[in-house]
């Protein structure tokens, strides 16, 4: 299947949606990873509502049906084509089917609460396929919103869609209100980038990103720069400055972050001092989980660029 590449901004505004996931998500180093992983990319097709309306540079607020996962931009979206075996309940023909684990009947309809074995099925071919990237710009929300405050911060409350419209505003205002306006500042630095210059590549925001992962594993082996070693699939590339203003991967311009550890650097609750020392916020140091990283040397030994880097961040952060 020949993939084709969404590379132009919508020429509307660009929304914001509330998008329902049904995969697991993780936030600390340990985790196992997915195929459709909330925090960088999300997949749909054309059998869903608002599919086509979905564009680059639109605001997706993630979440899991009982809380929020994260909020990012998108920067690219790649198209193809596939086919689909599609299951409708034999009593009401839903597609809205739960398949159920460990009790029999298996599967239970949302819609006429009816229960059933044997679905009816339907082949469906050729159907649209759209696959969202939006990792660069994710900022971790897990746990902040309940689903009743999301659902009132919809423009339809009361809406299943699994995209369902936000009310931006109000929801950047609640955002803000909760956790600082400094969480949101690697989306309005990619939103930026799309609007100003790369409206016709947004794919420049995502160019290398896995060859700069493979270049920090080789330079410094799995290991997280503040806490040691760890399994590679637990590791995050992390760019000691912001790669969507900077718009390319320096060669010594990041180190490899636990995903929790990476999230709080961006925020720039963690920096590094000008003696190689972990700083912690202060509000984070009564966690265990942080506290005991205050002070503490970094696991790995960094070049004079990174050093630099390092001091960069501290200056943006700490003074």
């Amino acid at each position: 299947m020949a993939d084709s590449i969404l590379s132009s901004l919508d020429r509307r505004s660009n929304r914001a949606w509330l998008v329902l996931t049904k995969t697991a998500y993780r936030r600390l180093g340990g985790a196992s990873k997915y195929d459709d992983d909330p925090a960088s990319h999300y997949s749909w097709d054309s059998t869903v509502p608002n599919h086509a309306d979905v564009a680059v540079g639109d605001i997706v607020l993630l979440w899991n049906q009982t809380e929020s996962l994260g909020v990012s931009v998108i920067d690219h979206i790649t198209v193809g084509t596939a086919d689909k075996r599609r299951a409708r309940c034999s009593y009401c023909n839903s597609t809205n089917l739960e398949q159920r684990k460990t009790i029999r009947p298996i599967y239970r309809c949302q819609n006429c609460k009816q229960t059933s074995d044997d679905p009816v099925y339907e082949e469906l071919n050729g159907i649209t396929t759209y696959r969202s990237s939006y990792e660069q710009s994710w900022s971790d929300l897990l746990g902040e919103f309940t689903a009743a405050e999301l659902r009132s911060l919809c423009v339809k409350p009361k809406s299943q869609n699994s995209f369902r419209v936000l009310r931006w505003p109000e929801t950047r205002k609640e955002i803000d209100a909760r956790l600082g306006g400094g969480i949101l500042r690697p989306l309005d630095s990619t939103t930026a980038q799309l609007r100003d210059g790369h409206a016709t590549r947004p794919t420049r925001v995502r160019i290398g990103q896995r060859q700069f992962r493979e270049m920090l594993l080789t330079e410094f082996g799995p290991k997280c720069a503040f806490t040691g070693d760890l399994p590679a699939a637990a590791l995050d590339a992390c760019h000691l400055y912001s790669y969507a203003k900077v718009g390319k991967h320096h060669e010594h311009g990041g180190v490899l972050l636990r995903r929790d550890l990476h999230t709080l650097f961006d925020r720039g609750l963690i920096a590094v001092d000008a003696n190689d020392a972990i700083n912690i916020a202060a509000d984070y140091r009564r966690y265990p989980t942080y506290g005991t990283l205050h002070g503490q040397p970094l696991a790995v030994k960094i070049s004079t660029a990174q050093r630099d880097w390092f001091a960069l961040h501290w200056n943006e952060h700490r003074r």
